[in-house]
């Protein structure tokens, strides 16, 4: 085995101590028994594609599955949006933001329900696992809906969600993109 030879010096504190002597020594280290040696390069490549894997699974897991189905389309009193819960566990729908705010999403299709969206307040819904609701769609600008109307009115619906088993993360929202042209083509098509 090579010897290494190493240099060191002694640095004195004190005034006292500096006598201007060398005091350099000459030391002789070996490696030990295993020293030096990495590990196969295979091994970090595997381990780091199972990180990489464990990771993409959890992101899955926790982010992407189970979303809930979220679509509008007409209904006995209007138009609808359906919520179905696919997940296995209760989900919460914690808030529907609508823009522009001439459009609303009301809990329930009563009088003081429909006031409360058109005034702009919003609702908290559970939905239990595998199942389905419906929320009325409001207009509060009415003439878009008729059939004369030839504005196409865009708007976007932000639907906030939360997994009851693990309410404390944060999921995606869902968005739908529509318009009240689309509206109007849903009440033709029923």
């Amino acid at each position: 085995m090579p010897k290494i030879k190493t240099f060191f010096s002694i640095v004195a504190s004190g005034a006292g101590e500096l006598s201007g002597c060398d005091s350099t020594a000459e030391v002789e280290m070996q490696r030990t028994e295993g020293e030096g040696k990495m590990i196969p390069t295979w091994l970090v490549q595997f381990g780091s594609i199972t990180g990489l894997l464990a990771f993409c699974v959890t992101i899955w897991d926790r982010l992407l599955s189970a979303r809930p189905l979220i679509w509008i389309s007409p209904g006995d009193y209007g138009r609808q949006v359906h919520f179905k819960n696919l997940a296995t566990c209760d989900i919460t729908i914690s808030a529907i933001s609508c823009y522009p705010s001439s459009i609303g999403v009301a809990s329930s299709q009563s009088l003081n329900a429909t006031v409360r969206a058109s005034a702009g307040q919003g609702f908290m819904a559970i939905l239990k696992a595998d199942q389905e609701r419906e929320f009325p769609l409001i207009f509060r600008r009415g003439e878009l809906l008729d059939e004369d109307c030839k504005d196409i009115a865009p708007f976007v619906m932000i639907v906030s969600w939360r997994r009851n088993s693990s309410y404390w993360l944060p999921q995606i929202p869902k968005v739908i993109f529509s318009s009240a042209k689309a509206m109007r083509e849903l009440k033709s098509a029923k």
